[in-house]
């Protein structure tokens, strides 16, 4: 077959992709729960999912990730002049990024069908994952600023969802050891984040999800105990149209790229956006990344 004959039947055999829970089924009580979840994010920014992990997968993921955890750094704000976020002081973070290049400890969770129900449930069918992050507040880190997630999108609020956060408690999220602050319905303000704002606590028992709307006025808090981390896994995901937090194409190595399940693959990034963006030489972003791979 010539090169002309072989590029007219790639353009002649365009369509989109199917969504990324395509075979997905859930049980009459999952679907529930999703349903719940959505409306849910949708009426006031946020919403949790108990025992979203059962008690051998939570205790697998644990010692999966310890390691990765082990990696979480802090940055002393406390004589930093300038330069910092609004509202960021003290002793802050430094969470642990490109988590699927390092660790296979979140691939499960990544796929899991009532995760992904329910984030296709806040922003449509067309999403893919943003970041991948763990998460640790050590003892004596101090809270962050109130932020938006969405914010580095210069488009006019209001806007539908650009982004669904995720946070999987790895601990239990408490008020004293750190748990995520957040204003309940600010994903609907169009101002400015204001810092001297009421906040509600995400507290939360180990296995739990906190899913929430990229808008939501949120910041993690600070861990005022003496000996308690709170361990958490922070998967975002973004409408697959716009471009995602991490360049995932760039951190993870080919040979990971490859090794992972199709879906995986897919929501990381190797998938058309709709008949053709994303796509290479009229041909699916990951059977070319496939055939291109020596």
């Amino acid at each position: 077959m010539s090169l002309k004959t072989e590029n007219t039947k790639r353009v002649e055999s365009l369509a989109a992709p199917p969504p990324l829970t395509h075979g997905l089924e859930l049980n009459e009580a999952d679907a529930a729960r999703v349903e719940a979840a959505v409306a849910t994010v949708d009426r006031v920014g946020y919403a949790l999912v108990t025992d979203f992990l059962g008690p051998e997968q939570l205790e697998s993921v644990r010692a999966a990730m310890a390691p990765i955890f082990e990696l979480t750094g802090t940055r002393d704000l406390r004589k930093r002049k300038g330069h910092a976020r609004s509202g960021y002081r003290g002793l802050q973070t430094v969470h642990v990024h490109n988590l699927f290049a390092k660790t296979r400890a979140v691939d499960a969770v990544a796929l899991d069908p009532v995760l992904l129900k329910i984030i296709e449930g806040v922003l449509g069918p067309l999403f893919q994952m943003s970041v991948a992050t763990a998460m640790c507040p050590d003892p004596g880190v101090d809270p962050q600023g109130l932020h938006q997630d969405d914010g580095h999108y210069p488009l006019a609020r209001p806007r539908p969802p650009f982004i669904a956060n995720t946070l999987i408690a790895l601990d239990d999220f408490t008020r004293a050891n750190g748990a995520t602050r957040i204003v309940p319905g600010s994903h609907r303000w169009t101002k400015p984040v204001e810092q001297e704002t009421a906040v509600s606590y995400a507290e939360m028992p180990a296995g739990s999800l906190l899913v929430f709307d990229g808008a939501l006025w949120h910041a993690g808090g600070g861990n005022t105990t003496k000996d308690q981390r709170r361990r958490s896994i922070n998967l975002n995901f973004n409408l697959s149209w716009l471009r995602q937090q991490e360049n995932q194409y760039v951190g993870i190595p080919r040979d990971v790229w490859l090794a992972m399940p199709e879906r995986l693959q897919r929501l990381l990034g190797f998938q058309k956006v709709n008949f053709l963006y994303g796509s290479v030489d009229y041909m699916d972003p990951l059977e070319y990344f496939k055939a291109h791979a020596d």
